[in-house]
């Protein structure tokens, strides 16, 4: 609980210090949550390096919008917003885009977003694509907290400050996404095993 504390003030010094024009700061922000935000830009995007774009993108726009952040304890959770409708805009441009070029926009290219096997190298097709179905499934905010433990590595307590929360209900949301995990995973779980 004190290294969780000790993060939210580093960020809140960083954040204080990248404000008052130290680009340097800035940059270890960006190094502290760089795989939370690639992460979630994977969820939607088709391949590494639009991901990596979509990452950058969202940290150009959260240093331009900095001085509007009014809790600075809660820079992870406002930067997740920001990356979450980066990826929203990068897909709309492109279903307009394939639109415009006289392309037949399918479900697929909105659903199918999920980084296939450049990312899981140990998964089969067929593996990807149920664990594609299970994400696709797996409530919205359910999904933003397992990235925010899993990839960005955030404790509840920090996962709780971040998105203005009681630590408790971010336990039972990670309790109810650990148990969908569980139960959707289970096949893949059997073939892996065997």
């Amino acid at each position: 609980m004190a290294d969780d504390h000790k993060d939210i003030l580093d960020d809140e010094m960083l954040i204080r210090e990248a404000l008052s024009g130290e680009i340097a700061a800035f940059g270890a922000i960006v190094e502290r949550y760089w795989n939370m935000v690639v992460a979630l830009a994977m969820s939607k995007a088709a391949d590494p390096s639009e991901a990596e774009d979509i990452a950058q993108d969202s940290f150009l726009k959260a240093y331009s919008h900095l001085h509007n952040l009014k809790d600075r304890s809660r820079f992870a959770g406002w930067l997740a917003k920001i990356a979450m409708q980066e990826c929203s805009n990068t897909v709309r441009r492109a279903i307009r885009s394939k639109a415009a070029l006289g392309g037949r926009v399918t479900d697929r290219d909105v659903l199918d977003a999920i980084p296939a096997r450049w990312s899981n190298p140990g998964l089969s097709g067929s593996q990807i694509q149920l664990i594609r179905r299970m994400l696709r499934q797996m409530p919205a905010k359910l999904r933003k907290i397992i990235i925010m433990r899993f990839v960005a590595g955030l404790s509840s307590v920090q996962i709780a400050e971040q998105l203005g929360k009681r630590p408790g209900t971010v336990r039972v949301w990670l309790h109810r996404a650990y148990n969908i995990l569980r139960k959707d995973l289970a096949p893949v779980i059997e073939e892996i095993e065997s």
